[in-house]
């Protein structure tokens, strides 16, 4: 275990010190911050580490939950701790909420996924009903990535499929806003998502798009019967046509009623894209018929 001196501190002017700039400068591959992703990323062995940062030793660094298991962790693993100052991490990680730990390890990429196995052979009879998968058509936005992933995951999916291009990149981002469950959950990538959903509708997937169209299903009365695919569009112009056309269905969620003193604001017409995948997992997620 190695400690990280920090021989000068920022300047009066703001300027960044040359040990903070060592660390960057140094990093093998990119920095994963926050206690559940580097809990994650140590545990769910599917990156290869090189070095765990901790800040330097305080009364709160010490009795903070997830830290102690961290520095377990990577001592299992075999890996190199250094310890640095809140300062170096936060340069490092541009001042996000690195909560006093930072792992310098290999990124995470796609598992690629062009075709979905028959409907018939996809069958879950450990679970007691169909699996339900994620597709998210070209979301670029890594928070809103890494939220959706955090819900699939928390709501039990199956499997998450997402573009390889015009999608958010797997970054530390990402794993920050799941809440380390990027950590745990692979994503599949395809290179079309049109062709890739026709192929699963045609070999018995039920693809359902999410949309706000008055001729949409109310997905109150949605239940899955049979493997089930539900796309999310993009965060601004929802599903594109293309990936329209290959969905069976559209279903909708539907807003409160009007109401005494319940005024609809300007602009608060739709929901963001990972709160209404969060409302439509959990309603095809529920109680189904098989």
């Amino acid at each position: 275990m190695q400690r990280w001196q920090s021989r000068d501190g920022p300047s009066a002017n703001g300027q960044e010190s040359s040990s903070g700039r060592a660390l960057r400068d140094g990093l093998q591959g990119e920095a994963v911050y926050g206690v559940n992703p580097v809990l994650g990323a140590l545990q769910a062995m599917r990156r290869e580490v090189h070095v765990l940062y901790v800040q330097e030793a305080t009364e709160g660094t010490k009795k903070k939950e997830g830290v102690p298991q961290a520095i377990a962790a990577m001592k299992e693993r075999g890996g190199t701790i250094k310890y640095v100052s809140k300062h170096d991490l936060n340069l490092v990680t541009d001042n996000k909420p690195h909560q006093g730990l930072m792992l310098d390890c290999s990124a995470l990429d796609w598992e690629a996924l062009e075709e979905f196995p028959p409907a018939d052979s996809a069958a879950q009879p450990d679970s007691g009903r169909p699996p339900v998968w994620l597709a998210l058509d070209e979301i670029g936005d890594p928070q809103n990535l890494g939220a959706a992933v955090r819900v699939a995951y928390f709501l039990g999916v199956s499997g998450v499929l997402c573009c390889e291009r015009n999608s958010a990149p797997l970054s530390p981002a990402v794993s920050k806003a799941s809440a380390g469950a990027l950590e745990w959950l692979p994503l599949h990538a395809c290179r079309s998502m049109p062709r890739t959903l026709t192929r699963a509708a045609e070999s018995g997937w039920h693809v359902v798009g999410a949309g706000s169209e008055a001729d949409a299903e109310s997905c109150k009365g949605f239940t899955v019967s049979r493997p089930t695919i539900l796309v999310m569009g993009n965060e601004g112009r929802g599903l594109r046509p293309v990936v329209r056309r290959a969905c069976e269905g559209i279903l909708r969620i539907d807003s409160a009623a009007p109401g005494p003193g319940r005024h609809q604001p300007l602009g608060v017409d739709s929901l963001n894209v990972s709160v209404a995948t969060g409302i439509l997992l959990h309603q095809l997620l529920g109680p189904c018929t098989i």
